[in-house]
């Protein structure tokens, strides 16, 4: 059940999780990483059995008291193998998860437990599966809780100095952040720390006042060190008495960018700002079926109706969007739901130009019809939700018309997991950094994203979060991630790059800027830009940009 980090068996990343294992294989390559031992991931099976079955009874709460309350059976091997580590221990958690950023902070650490408290620790990392904020990244992961066996290193405690992380950039050079101290509050997004970077000779040397150039050269050279033997592209260090230790190695998979660049031309027109609102409101395959063909002349708001049944609502929606698209298009009806199916591919393609012009040319649609019209596609997607087809309205959008018909009809589907990046948003990207309120931040994860502004005040409050919206929120802190699932973009007014939070966005892919203060709370389109640390904003109705 126990294994030294020294021991060929703890290279073994199925047995001791992915944050034992690197730890091991840096330790065997002479990088300075502390002595350690692993309780192993299969002796929290029963633990983990234990949670789950009094999850569903007694909910997250229950679940954790279960677990912490259930003894630990080989308790007094585990203090005699931790007693030469010394006095003082740290317990954190080693899944098979952890070899994917996305999943960076998700459980709880134990710091300065005494031996007779280390038990405690390694079943209150056990017991952190089962927080709310855990189970909710497991849920957007489609992952059952309990399933996943926990390893727990147990390490000697530092009280260090400084402490942060290290990066090795594409350009190869060395990204250091850090702060005084330990480098909790740091890597929690409570705090911005400071930098520093290497790239032949210290390029930013906000750290050196604090380190002193001695050590901080002594991280850059053991980050070197580790990505050369170990193909390791970051890492967790602190600094003890001008003695460097690497706490944590990781080289997670890159997430893809959402996209590398966004649409070139003249994008400063209004009608690009409508289309743009337009496609934000009514995004996804749903939107392109019954909005867009007519939608592209502009969108009108809802018209409270009676309605009949979801089917005869679906059956009206397909009907009003024929007749309203003839009417912007002036065309017979299946001509005008052609050529808008043309206009919005063109509009999406490398030369939208002709398709722009057709926008600028367009009718706008009956506002009554098209208010109604948009009440029975809010009724027919409130329909999904309540039979199981979609996590809630806004996910409704991105079904294909032809599920609909088919849950309407009886067939039951299942969920997506993620919707994904929606074949809008380069558009929209594009509309608002050329347009929008530029607000200039910290690179955090690149990519660009866009959609509309979710404002998060506390991690407790996630649930007004939809599906491809932009999380906007004061801090980088750890209860946000399972937002990242399915989120556009991630913007925070404080923090740095070293937060956990934006490893989770890295390896989704994400693109997050920090350092961004986004004012009040208005209605509006969010682009990020994560390679330029820009963020872009819009009003979502018609005002003074335009």
């Amino acid at each position: 059940m126990i294994i030294d980090l020294d021991e060929d068996r703890s290279l073994d990343p199925g047995r001791v999780g992915a944050k034992a294992a690197w730890l091991a294989r840096g330790r065997r390559v002479g990088l300075p990483i502390l002595p350690g031992i692993v309780v192993e991931g299969r002796a929290s099976r029963e633990h983990m059995r234990l949670g789950a079955e009094n999850l569903a009874q007694r909910g997250s709460g229950g679940a954790r008291l279960a677990i912490t309350g259930e003894p630990l059976s080989f308790g007094a091997e585990l203090k005699t193998r931790a007693s030469p580590l010394g006095p003082m221990l740290v317990a954190r958690s080693s899944t098979s998860l952890e070899a994917s950023g996305e999943w960076s902070g998700a459980f709880t650490s134990y710091l300065d437990l005494g031996l007779d408290d280390l038990t405690r620790g390694v079943v209150g990392c056990w017991a952190s599966v089962f927080a709310v904020a855990t189970l909710e990244r497991l849920e957007r992961a489609s992952i059952e809780p309990g399933s996943v066996a926990m390893s727990v290193i147990v390490q000697p405690a530092l009280q260090p100095s400084a402490g942060g992380t290290a990066r090795i950039e594409a350009d190869g050079a060395i990204s250091i952040i850090g702060t005084k101290g330990s480098p909790a509050p740091l890597l929690q997004g409570w705090v911005t720390g400071h930098q520093a970077r290497w790239k032949d000779g210290w390029v930013e040397d906000e750290l050196i006042e604090l380190l002193g150039a001695e050590t901080l050269t002594a991280i850059a050279r053991s980050m070197r060190s580790a990505g050369e033997l170990l193909g390791v592209t970051q890492s967790e260090w602190a600094a003890v008495d001008g003695e460097v230790w690497l706490l944590q190695l990781g080289a997670p998979p890159p997430g893809e960018p959402a996209f590398a660049g966004v649409m070139e031309g003249e994008l400063d027109d209004p009608h690009l700002i409508r289309l743009a609102r337009t496609v934000v409101q009514a995004p996804g395959q749903l939107g392109e079926a019954w909005i867009l063909p007519w939608g592209l002349g502009g969108l009108p708001d809802p018209v409270p109706t009676d309605f009949g049944s979801p089917t005869e609502a679906s059956r009206e929606a397909t009907e009003l969007c024929a007749q309203l698209a003839g009417e912007v298009w002036g065309l017979p009806p299946e001509s005008a739901i052609e050529a808008a199916r043309k206009c919005i591919r063109a509009l999406r393609g490398p030369d939208p130009a002709s398709a722009i012009a057709q926008v600028r040319r367009l009718r706008p649609p009956d506002a009554m019809a098209g208010g109604r019209l948009l009440s029975l596609v809010s009724m027919v997607r409130t329909t999904m939700v309540e039979l199981g087809a979609a996590a809630d309205a806004e996910s409704a959008w991105y079904l294909a018309k032809g599920d609909v018909d088919s849950v309407l009809g009886g067939s039951t589907r299942v969920m997506a997991a993620r919707v994904g990046i929606g074949q809008w948003e380069p558009f929209v990207a594009a509309v608002v950094l050329v347009n929008g309120r530029h607000h200039r931040g910290t690179p955090a994860s690149s990519g660009v994203g866009a959609g509309l502004r979710c404002p998060i005040d506390d991690s407790s409050l996630t649930e007004s979060f939809r599906v491809r919206q932009v999380a906007s929120a004061v801090q980088p802190v750890p209860g946000l991630a399972p937002l990242l699932w399915d989120a556009a973009g991630l913007v925070t007014a404080s923090g740095s790059p070293a937060a956990h939070l934006f490893d989770s966005a890295r390896a989704l892919g994400v693109p997050a800027v920090c350092g961004v203060d986004l004012p009040g709370d208005r209605l509006e389109i969010v682009a990020v830009d994560g390679y330029a640390g820009v963020v872009s904003s819009l009003p979502l109705r018609g005002g003074d940009d335009e």
